[in-house]
């Protein structure tokens, strides 16, 4: 697992070489909508709830890019 991961680090570095910490860097699913229980934030760093929508994307985070949820409104969907 470990070498996957620094196999696809390097792949990172070599295709974006500007990448900065914190850039999402590859999409795995569009929004589709789902319906919050809980509050979580949004992309707007706003709580949220009842029927939103989410995706889930990978975050570059440094050294890796890990996996991350990211929800959010109509509103946010349509500003990005």
């Amino acid at each position: 697992m470990a070498i996957w991961w620094l196999e696809r680090h390097h792949r990172l570095k070599t295709q974006f070489a500007d990448i900065k910490t914190g850039d999402v860097v590859h999409v795995d699913q569009d929004w589709h909508p789902v319906f919050l229980i809980v509050p979580r934030r949004g992309v707007s760093r706003r709580w949220i709830w009842g029927r939103q929508y989410r995706r889930r994307v990978w975050i570059y985070t440094g050294f890796v890019d890990e996996p991350y949820t990211q929800y959010g409104t109509l509103f946010d969907i349509l500003r990005s």
